[in-house]
């Protein structure tokens, strides 16, 4: 009597878990190898979503076709990036050149400061050096010339970024057929609604972030020059930058108008935590709230072991990508796990 047809199945199985078992581990390692470069697609990737998402809103209000559309969307970005620039760009280049200037000289009369503190209390000597409790400035400037070295670097991965952003926005239905069709032809309508739900949680996501960072570049900058602080527009500026990365951001942009206000006097130090810490509370309990509620909210938690877990195994740039990979990863389980294993409703990220 002849075997069943699964029996060749069932006798091969343990060589086709043991071939899974070595490609999972051939790509994880493959992925840590080209971990850069991942980062890089995802930050293309990330980039085309929200063009994408510009250029079909202004597609659906009006009659263009989508590459007018897009030309359209890239040409408001640059014109806005233009104005920007012409009403504040010589009062940013001239405080940046002074920031410049005055940071060195700032974190010098820090370490001159944790010298004297180490040589007036002998006990500090005994258990800490001064070179322990800060580097020497030398060594602070030449990390800096090691981050302009790389500017070659970041203009290279700018380009590619760019233009994978342009392509993707362009055509995203050609590249979103290319990659349903990676699965059986039964699922491909589930795995369009979920690549679907990914790019709109993304979108929503982003457009969060940009409206968080222009209110606390206006805020910070418009309470630094209230209190005398110096290069208010260029510190303003760097706390924008810094809240694209959520919590972890607004800690790091406070250094640098600590750093300058430490030149002036305690009292500027304090009226520098002052202004940080009030747009902080501002944000964190008026403004993110309300953007949210059209936006997208991720649990602080999860938010800082993505930074981490980024940070880990990107540098930088990991921490900066990790909070919309970390809601790529959420929305994937919403939908693929709570939704199509264990069958529950969902309120997914991004859906309102």
């Amino acid at each position: 009597m002849a075997a069943p047809p699964s029996s060749s199945f069932i006798s091969q199985r343990p060589y086709v878990t043991t071939g899974l078992a070595v490609g999972g581990v051939l790509l994880v390692v493959l992925a840590t190898q080209l971990v850069q470069v991942l980062f890089t697609v995802f930050a293309g990737i990330l980039l085309a979503v929200f063009l994408a998402g510009v250029t079909q809103q202004l597609t659906d209000d009006t009659v263009l076709p989508r590459p007018l559309a897009l030309a359209l969307t890239l040409l408001g970005l640059v014109g806005v990036l233009m104005g920007l620039w012409a009403l504040a760009g010589p009062d940013i280049s001239e405080q940046a050149s002074a920031l410049a200037t005055l940071l060195p000289n700032a974190a010098e009369r820090l370490a001159a400061r944790v010298r004297a503190a180490v040589q007036q209390y002998g006990w500090m000597g005994r258990y800490v050096s001064p070179s322990q409790l800060l580097p020497p400035v030398s060594s602070v400037l030449g990390r800096v010339t090691n981050v302009f070295r790389g500017t070659l670097n970041l203009f290279v991965n700018g380009f590619i970024i760019l233009f994978i952003g342009i392509y993707g926005g362009a055509a995203p239905q050609s590249y979103l057929k290319g990659t349903v069709r990676l699965v059986p032809p039964s699922s491909r309508p589930r795995a369009r609604e979920v690549l679907s739900a990914v790019g709109r949680a993304l979108r929503w996501w982003l457009t969060g972030r940009l409206i968080l960072m222009l209110i606390v570049g206006v805020l910070t900058a418009t309470g630094l020059k209230t209190v005398g602080i110096p290069s208010p527009i260029a510190l303003g500026l760097l706390a924008a930058l810094f809240s694209f990365v959520p919590y972890l951001g607004p800690i790091l942009s406070v250094l640098p108008a600590l750093l300058v206000a430490s030149l002036i006097g305690p009292t500027e130090v304090f009226y520098v935590l002052l202004v940080y810490g009030a747009v902080q509370l501002l944000e964190s309990y008026l403004i993110a709230p309300l953007v949210q509620q059209q936006a997208v909210h991720i649990p602080p938690a999860t938010v800082i072991t993505a930074q981490f877990i980024g940070g880990a195994s990107a540098g930088a740039g990991g921490v900066l990508l990790a909070t919309p990979f970390a809601i790529v990863v959420i929305v994937l389980v919403q939908t693929l796990y709570v939704e199509d294993v264990l069958g529950d409703e969902v309120s997914l990220l991004g859906e309102h």
